[in-house]
Formats: C-alpha cells, sequence, structure tokens
C-alpha cells in the first residue's frame, strides 16, 4: 500500500507539475477474451481532455481498435494545453485461465498540439520570465503489451507498458521552428477496474475505470534550464484518467440465457 500511495503520489506530480507540448494518450488493454467481443469506452483526464475508443474482436485472438482523444481549445489565456489526436491499432490477445489476461497492440496515429506557458509552467518569483508557446503536428509508431487479472467478478487490475516513437511535421517555439525531428517515449501505465451487478464478470456489460500513467523520454536528462526548447519538448508528463466502458456482447449473452430459460 506504501509503494502504490508513492506511485501515486509522483504521477500527480508530473501532471501537475508539467506542461509540455507532447500529449500521451491512455494505454488500450482492452478487456476483450473471444471473437465477437466488443468495447466501448469513454475517459476525462483531470485536466479536461476527454476520450473515446472502440475495440472489437473479429476472430478469436485477433484485436483492432481505434481512440480520438481532444482537449478543447478553451479562450486565449496566458497559459494554456491543447490539442487532438488520433489513434488505430491491432493486436492478439490471450486468456489464461479464468483470471488472467495477456496482450498486445501496435499501431499508429497523428495528432496536433499547442502549450503555451511562462519558464517551466512554474511560478518564479525571482529571474527571467521565458514565454514559450509551442505548436506541433506529430505522427507516431507504438507498440504496447499489457496483462490483466480479474481479482473477483467485480474488481480487476492490472499494468500496460506502450513504447512509443514520436515524428514531428512541424514543431515551433513562439513561431520559431525548432530542430528537434523525433523522441522515443516510454509509457507505464497502471489500470484499476470494476464491473458493477451481479452474475459472472464477463456477464457484466458496464466497467468503471480509474488509471494512472506516466511517459518519458528514452535519454531524457534533467540537466537543461527551463528556457531550453529540446528539454522542454522532451520533459516528462503522467496523467490520471477516469472510464467508463460498455460490452454490448454482454447484453446479448444475457439474452440468450434468459431465452433458454422454461
Amino acid at each position: 500500500m506504501k509503494k502504490l500511495l508513492l506511485l501515486l503520489s509522483a504521477g500527480t506530480s508530473l501532471l501537475l507539475g508539467s506542461c509540455a507540448v507532447y500529449m500521451p494518450i491512455q494505454c488500450a488493454a482492452p478487456q476483450i477474451k473471444d471473437k465477437n467481443e466488443v468495447e466501448l469506452t469513454g475517459s476525462t483526464y483531470v485536466n479536461g481532455r476527454y476520450e473515446a475508443a472502440a475495440a472489437y474482436s473479429p476472430v478469436r485472438h485477433l484485436l483492432v481498435r481505434a481512440a480520438y482523444s481532444s482537449l478543447p481549445r478553451g479562450s486565449n489565456d496566458s497559459t494554456y494545453y491543447r490539442g487532438h489526436q488520433y489513434e488505430v491499432a491491432a493486436g492478439t490477445y490471450w486468456p489464461i485461465g479464468s483470471q488472467w489476461l495477456l496482450g498486445g497492440l501496435a499501431g499508429f496515429g497523428q495528432a496536433h498540439s499547442e502549450a503555451r506557458y511562462l519558464n517551466d509552467g512554474q511560478i518564479i518569483f525571482l529571474g527571467q520570465r521565458t514565454q514559450h508557446i509551442f505548436d506541433a503536428d506529430y505522427n507516431k509508431l507504438f507498440g504496447e503489451v499489457y496483462g490483466s487479472l480479474q481479482a473477483s467478478n467485480t474488481v480487476s487490475f492490472g499494468a500496460a507498458y506502450r513504447v512509443t516513437q514520436v515524428k514531428f511535421t512541424s514543431l515551433s517555439d513562439v513561431g520559431v521552428p525548432l530542430d528537434l525531428r523525433s523522441m522515443t517515449r516510454s509509457e507505464p501505465m497502471f489500470f484499476f477496474r470494476v464491473r458493477p451487478g451481479s452474475g459472472e464478470a464477463d456477464t457484466r456489460p458496464v466497467q468503471l475505470q480509474f488509471t494512472l500513467g506516466t511517459s518519458t523520454t528514452f535519454g531524457y536528462q534533467n540537466t537543461a534550464g527551463s528556457s531550453n526548447t529540446d528539454y522542454q519538448v522532451q520533459k516528462p508528463r503522467g496523467y490520471i484518467t477516469l472510464g467508463i466502458s460498455f460490452f454490448p456482447h454482454c447484453l446479448l449473452r444475457q439474452y440468450r440465457e434468459n431465452s433458454n430459460i422454461e
């Protein structure tokens, strides 16, 4: 429990203390275990960003997924962080017994994001204040592995790990193009899920989810000053999300079970 609290604290600190232009998306880790299963998910990040995703298994062990995430523009304040992105992926999943689920995906996506803030997004009482106004378009390739444990019919939890290669098609700060062309990110995520209702877990159509994730650049060194633009683009980020998933196939199973009752 102590380690979990330390992890939550570290993730929250990253989230609140960071305002980089790169916008990580949460790992997928769909709770799909058989062919013809569908998972529809809506999530919200604590900074107001929202995300919608759909996953489907056309044949056993094959998974396809698409996701869209957006943080609305809002007003033109002196400090903001906004953007949108999408991703598509394909992969596999393997139930191990009745409790364990392992899987992996690979995919690509595109994004546009903007960030405006002074210095490192923190209040500085003395010294020169550096204005950053980042504008970025980028493509990304990613690979992800995940695992979950169905601890009971109601509760499951697990972890996912994603590596994302970011390729900037345009990147500027205060209108000045930057030389940074790419970076590779390490993105672990931990999740806790609840399926309310009665009966077996696989017959419950609704799932609630809490996630905590981080994103750091491979080779990143926290040695540059806040005015260094490469440092600003590559610095760590964290996120916390709350989500709800709907499984249409569970309703179909319930209907079939009730239809067989004489």
